[in-house]
């Protein structure tokens, strides 16, 4: 029997935090306790005094590019990348090459991903005007993603009727929501334009409001169980709001909270992403909703590609933004600046998502739980450096930011799996399963 033995750290929950110990035993918490623990000698023990014990993130949107672009990434590279962040249970997208949009698909997809995953994981299926009963089909998703406006892929759902079937499938919708029609109308109005910062204006916040709301209106219909994926402005916000319901989760990414339109002059098509970089205004009503509670969680988006694609002419250049390694850092140097609490990064990152989604056994410090957790020194200081990036592209638009507040040693299933800074050992992550119409 492995044991392993946490004392004397700064437990984080979403609710508090507490000086205490943790015991695990064969990959799972047995043990919680504010007091001073003796394990005994058998136990692998880590002093962490001085440091934060946080369950490890559940990152609900990367793209690992499995299959279609090894070249952008593949599932060493991306799950290193997780790792050194702090991620230990990763949910990816369907829109790869092929899509995974039925049982086959999926069944090829979890092959591939099964040798070398060192995350947990788990899958969205993909949908298109005419898959609604395949997806229906489909065991072991986390949900459908439906793209309403086109993005990186094939994968689009234009059809009124189409999107209506899909919100009466009994499965959580996750919407990249974003007008379709809208979308077009922008883009021919700004059609003589090639500079990056065009992008922001082909992509308006009322494509993103305008979706929003057609959604959640087929949701109220339906009782639908909607997530809506990478919000990025006050307009999708306020109708949220309207709506507000248990049934909606909300998610926005860490590029939206931390750039804005004014970083185009610097980085150019590096930040272009869909939905794109706001204004300051929109990126104030992100930490707005944080603090008020619409936002329920964090997503990274993670969406490599090549930096050769990223300096191609404006048309293009892809969208996308890697940010898989870089969110909690982010996140807990907003921590020191007095921006959010570790309790409300927790909520963010681990509960929430793996509640949401109903991922048993992730996002909490509790007995019975897996010991996914990540080790955080909140005093440490250092840039974001491209050298000390994982993910296969190896580029990032927040290189040579200063934060303050790093993850220095993350366990997977109660294995140690990566060590402060570049130190990662062998371990296999598993697919995690999912309790449907949460």
């Amino acid at each position: 029997m492995n044991k392993t033995a946490f004392i004397n750290a700064q437990i984080v929950s979403r609710t508090e935090i507490f000086t205490g110990s943790v015991l695990v035993e064969d990959g799972k918490i047995v043990q919680v306790t504010k007091d001073k623990a003796n394990f005994g000698v058998d136990v692998e023990t880590f002093n962490l005094k001085g440091k934060y014990l946080l369950p490890g993130l559940v990152d609900p949107h990367v793209h690992f590019r499995t299959p279609g672009n090894p070249e952008k990434e593949n599932w060493v590279t991306g799950s290193r990348a997780a790792l050194a962040g702090g991620v230990t249970t990763v949910l990816d997208m369907p829109n790869t090459k092929p899509p995974t949009i039925n049982a086959a698909t999926l069944s090829a997809k979890r092959l591939m991903v099964e040798k070398n995953a060192m995350v947990n994981y788990g899958f969205f299926a993909g949908a298109t005007n005419e898959n609604v009963e395949e997806i229906k089909a489909m065991k072991g998703i986390a949900g459908v993603k439906i793209f309403m406006g086109s993005s990186t892929g094939s994968l689009l759902v234009d059809d009124k009727k189409a999107l209506e079937k899909f919100m009466q499938a009994g499965i959580i919708c996750a919407l990249h929501a974003e007008d379709e029609q809208c979308i077009r109308d922008a883009q021919a109005k700004y059609a003589d334009r090639a500079d990056a910062a065009v992008h922001s204006l082909t992509r308006p916040p009322e494509c993103a409001a305008l979706a929003v709301k057609n959604a959640l209106q087929l949701a109220k219909k339906y009782g639908t169980q909607v997530h809506i994926c990478h919000v990025s402005t006050r307009a999708e916000l306020d109708v949220i709001r309207e709506f507000k319901s248990d049934k909606v989760s909300v998610e926005v990414t860490p590029h939206h909270l931390f750039l804005n339109t004014g970083d185009y002059e610097e980085h150019g098509n590096v930040i272009k992403v869909n939905p794109p970089i706001r204004d300051a205004s929109d990126q104030n009503a992100l930490w707005e909703g944080i603090q008020d509670g619409t936002v329920t969680m964090i997503g990274t988006d993670h969406a490599p590609h090549l930096m050769q694609e990223k300096q191609l002419p404006y048309a293009e250049a892809p969208s996308g933004i890697p940010g898989v390694q870089t969110s909690l850092p982010l996140l807990l140097s907003a921590v020191n600046q007095g921006k959010l609490t570790l309790q409300k990064v927790v909520e963010l990152t681990s509960y929430n998502p793996a509640r949401r989604f109903g991922i048993k056994g992730k996002g909490v410090i509790e007995v019975g739980a897996d010991a996914d957790l990540v080790v955080v020194d909140l005093e440490l200081e250092e840039k974001v450096c491209h050298n000390f990036l994982w993910t296969k592209v190896d580029w990032s638009p927040f290189h040579g930011w200063r934060l303050k507040g790093w993850p220095v040693m993350t366990f997977l299933n109660g294995e140690l799996a990566y060590e402060w800074r570049d130190t990662f050992h062998n371990v296999h992550g598993r697919e995690v399963t999912f309790k449907r119409g949460v």
